[in-house]
């Protein structure tokens, strides 16, 4: 069975070489070979390869991290109205999982905004692309839900949209750090914990400026990428 198993990830992976090598760069593909088949045996994993575990079905402890995250989500928010999900990552692995807890329920959508994304078409009908960058006056007039897994750079521009555009969102903060401040501050470039700190404190303060209900910070239990999540529920 083990055999089998093994068999089945190769021939999936082969399958996504493909597909996909050439629209990688060079060292991220290497990266990707190399360490395609041992983080497979790890609690965590980078998203790179996260991403591609989940895309192809394939399930091992790493890919759980997004679906752990939807669980979340669906406790917190109905999936049934209009989502937005900045920083995607180059295989839109969360947004094809919420896009496909939509179609189950038969209601809602999903708009991504990634400038890296690798397919050209979304998988599903009730998603939509925008392969530009995400930016503080990108319009969420037409959004319920705005939604962020490790969304790096674009953490800071997210948060302050949404709360000024008071909208509900969930954005679960990456472990690196990503913000002009660090030019000027340098203990923001070698501490993260502090640089987490920048920006609740800052989503806090707009928050309660723009009146857009009480910010909650979280994590999840049991992982190695148990970086703040912070979100709100308006409704």
């Amino acid at each position: 069975m083990v055999e089998i198993i093994k068999s089945d990830v190769k021939n999936k992976f082969a399958k996504f070489k493909e597909q996909y090598q050439h629209l990688y760069s060079k060292e991220a593909w290497q990266y990707i070979e190399d360490y395609f088949f041992e983080q497979l045996k790890e609690k965590d994993a980078p998203d790179i390869l996260m991403q591609i575990y989940s895309e192809l079905k394939i399930n091992p402890s790493p890919a759980r991290f997004y679906h752990r995250h939807l669980r979340l989500i669906k406790k917190l928010f109905p999936l049934d109205g209009n989502i937005i999900e900045i920083g995607s990552g180059m295989i839109p692995a969360f947004a094809n999982l919420v896009a496909n807890e939509q179609r189950k329920i038969k209601a809602g959508t999903i708009t991504l905004y990634e400038p890296l994304l690798l397919p050209e078409k979304p998988k599903y009908s009730n998603m939509t692309f925008h392969k530009e960058t995400f930016t503080t006056e990108t319009d969420l007039t037409n959004y319920d839900l705005v939604l962020g897994i490790m969304p790096c750079e674009a953490t800071e521009s997210i948060l302050e949209n949404a709360i000024k555009s008071r909208k509900d969102f969930y954005v679960a903060m990456c472990g690196c750090v990503h913000s002009p401040l660090s030019y000027f501050y340098g203990y923001y470039s070698i501490s993260p914990e502090l640089y987490q700190s920048h920006v609740i404190n800052n989503a806090i303060k707009l928050s309660k400026e723009y009146d857009n209900g009480e910010i909650e910070v979280t994590r999840l239990k049991n992982t190695e990428l148990d970086y703040p999540i912070l979100y709100n529920r308006r409704r």
